[in-house]
């Protein structure tokens, strides 16, 4: 009974040393691939970046200002 204990505690090692092994050969492809951007890329980059955040700072507003003005309706008629 022991042993099969063992043997089932290293096959699952070996797995997850396998595993380990395959996403660092991943993670070394995609560094082999990567490259520095062109000041082009980074504004761009940096223009969806700006409009994203103009974006969800926007719609945070818009959602906050109705639970604001609820709040005040319900707390002023109790």
């Amino acid at each position: 009974m022991e042993n099969s204990k063992d043997g089932g505690l290293l096959a699952l090692i070996q797995r997850k040393v396998e595993e380990l092994i395959a996403f660092l050969n991943q993670c070394k492809r995609v560094l082999m691939v990567l490259r520095k951007p062109t000041w082009e890329e980074y504004v761009n980059v940096a223009k969806v970046t700006g409009l994203g955040i103009c974006f969800l700072g926007t719609l945070g507003y818009m959602i906050h200002v109705p639970i604001t003005y609820l709040k005040g309706l319900v707390k002023g008629s109790g």
